[in-house]
């Protein structure tokens, strides 16, 4: 169910207002001309600004492009900022949350927050990468580093570097309230696998456009949405499977396999938490400050304590079934950057096209990351 102010620009229809301002006791005389117009101005306050009132009360909406935060890592996140925002406006502030993209599709969910039929949204930027090219672009630079919080930090720089990265989200209408990290990319496969040339022959269940190009060589690429691996690895059809790990787990690919290969492809702050930029605008300074200070707290507490949380019940979970866990060792690793296409290259140069910095960014981003102490397997593009 679509709220019905969908028009970009302006405030109408953005913020809810629930509650309602309450008169003392009944006054017998009449009221003075001073008491009129301090009751005239405080309507006035609160038609003109919602939030003048601390007694105002505002339900924000929110679509998830994830499912619930049950079975959901990155709802979860979302879930305990809102709950940081709850607690730290005294429940002033309360949310109704469309998660799953009951809303709309992956590619609409960021078009639902641009134009208010949601205050805010939780997404994959590369759902629409027309319209956000510069986001998630570690999505293009296999064999990143896979230390969250060190991604945190190398994102949070580069995006202060590169004002093409606050242009874009401007473009779309929305402020960014949270850059969130993403669970590392390994595989589950149903045969043993020890070493890159056990790969061959293989069929691999996977998403995107790039990660295709990232196998080892002599396996082929199977492109599935990730609803539809556990059968396709059930029946036969692929041998292994490709996703972040907490995905892995909530679709329950452990239940078909029997080796979990831990390659560490990469991660990314690959699950933006955005709002309305009208409806950021609307609020207080003072409630600005506390919804970005609390996305910037809760990226640190995904990285230290929800993910490995969430690897811990994972792993709980696959040795409880069985699964025998296979390291891929650095020479491998080395040997298979080497193999593949540079995908990396091939994105800073449309991205550099859009007149936008694409080759800048790789660069940087390599950079960024070393100082930080990660060693890349090979330099991108070059």
């Amino acid at each position: 169910m679509k709220s019905k102010d969908t028009g970009a620009g302006g405030n109408r229809g953005l913020l809810l207002p629930v509650s309602h301002l309450h008169g003392g006791a009944t006054m017998l005389r009449s009221p003075s001309r001073v008491e009129i117009g301090y009751t005239v101005l405080i309507s006035l306050a609160v038609l003109c600004c919602p939030y003048a009132l601390a007694e105002a009360q505002l339900k924000l909406k929110l679509t998830g492009a994830f499912p619930p935060p049950e079975v959901s890592m990155m709802s979860e996140a979302v879930q305990h900022w809102e709950n940081l925002i709850k607690e730290r406006t005294k429940g002033a502030i309360t949310f109704e949350n469309f998660w799953g993209c009951a809303l709309g599709s992956p590619a609409e969910q960021v078009d639902l927050v641009k134009n208010g039929t949601a205050h805010l949204g939780n997404f994959h930027q590369w759902y629409t990468p027309t319209k956000m090219p510069l986001g998630d672009f570690e999505y293009a630079i296999p064999f990143g580093p896979t230390d969250y919080e060190l991604v945190i930090t190398a994102m949070r720089q580069i995006r202060g570097e590169f004002p093409a990265f606050t242009k874009e989200l401007d473009d779309n209408n929305v402020v960014l309230i949270a850059d969130l990290p993403f669970g590392v990319y390994n595989f589950m496969s149903k045969v043993p696998i020890n070493s890159l040339d056990d790969f061959k022959g293989k069929k691999i269940s996977l998403i995107g456009r790039y990660f295709g190009k990232w196998l080892p060589p002599g396996s082929t690429a199977v492109v599935r949405p990730g609803q539809e691996r556990y059968d396709l690895l059930r029946t036969g059809v692929v041998d292994i499977d490709l996703l972040p790990f907490d995905l892995l787990y909530a679709f329950k690919i452990h239940e078909v396999t029997k080796f979990y290969i831990r390659a560490n492809l990469m991660t990314a702050c690959g699950a933006v938490l955005v709002m309305n930029k009208d409806a950021f605008n609307a609020l207080t300074p003072e409630q600005r400050k506390l919804f970005l200070d609390a996305g910037k707290e809760v990226e640190l507490w995904a990285a230290r304590e929800l993910l490995p949380k969430w690897h811990a019940r994972c792993d709980a979970e696959w040795k409880k079934a069985g699964l025998t866990y296979v390291d891929i060792s650095p020479e491998d690793k080395k040997k298979w950057a080497d193999s593949i296409p540079d995908t990396a290259l091939e994105w800073a140069k449309e991205v550099d096209a859009k007149g936008l910095p694409g080759s800048a960014i790789v660069k940087r981003w390599q950079e960024i990351t070393s100082l930080l102490g990660y060693q890349w397997p090979r330099k991108w593009g070059e």
